[in-house]
């Protein structure tokens, strides 16, 4: 089999598995460890993560500083910007500037821009950046946006990922403007450290009165 041959049996690979593309070809910033550069650990929860997220379109994540869960969840929505050609992507923050931070060199895009370099030479779709936005040449893109019920209301959304949702003035508004997208089979990701309001209603299943 020639090396062209190989790098197809490895993209078809990462296509379909989510976490196969994370563990083998993504790498992390390590803050607590002086900014080393650092693979994806090989965690079963992390695979589990990956697993769950593939086959539910809403989920609701309680997370802590070590569990590099942002991180895993930025690694899933790239996958799917790279993978799924014109997927509608959205990073919800509680502010714009928090979410461009999210989808920016430091975070998503620095994901991107440290995948293997081969794989850039087999079909990768190439990522633009400006302010609030990053494009794919296949089609994709990924925009990040502030709290709050308008932020999504002209946009059909393939997925929505909502961060530190738990720390939000509009999280209920921005919950009740959610539930179109995931009904028009759209995904919703709701991640958040710990936190009383409406985060914790979501993960305590006891929304009655929210909707």
């Amino acid at each position: 089999m020639n090396d062209a041959a190989i790098a197809a049996k490895i993209v078809d690979k990462w296509k379909r598995s989510p976490w196969a593309f994370i563990r083998d070809a993504c790498l992390t910033v390590d803050e607590a460890d002086a900014g080393n550069i650092k693979p994806f650990p090989d965690k079963p929860y992390l695979a589990y993560v990956c697993e769950v997220w593939r086959k539910h379109k809403m989920l609701a994540i309680p997370k802590s500083r070590r569990m590099l869960m942002t991180w895993l969840m930025l690694a899933l929505h790239l996958h799917m910007a790279l993978f799924v050609p014109r997927s509608a992507i959205f990073i919800q923050s509680k502010k714009a500037d928090d979410s461009d931070y999210l989808i920016g060199d430091n975070r998503m895009l620095f994901i991107y821009n440290n995948l293997p370099g081969w794989l850039h030479r087999y079909g990768l779709a190439q990522a633009k950046h400006k302010q609030y936005q990053v494009t794919f040449s296949n089609g994709s893109y990924v925009m990040g946006i502030a709290q709050g019920a308008a932020q999504l209301r002209q946009y059909t959304a393939t997925a929505v990922l909502c961060d530190e949702m738990a720390f939000w003035e509009q999280a209920a508004a921005t919950w009740r403007a959610l539930r179109p997208i995931l009904q028009g089979g759209g995904r919703a990701t709701l991640l958040s450290s710990a936190n009383p309001g409406f985060f914790r209603v979501i993960v305590d299943g006891t929304l009655r009165g929210h909707h």
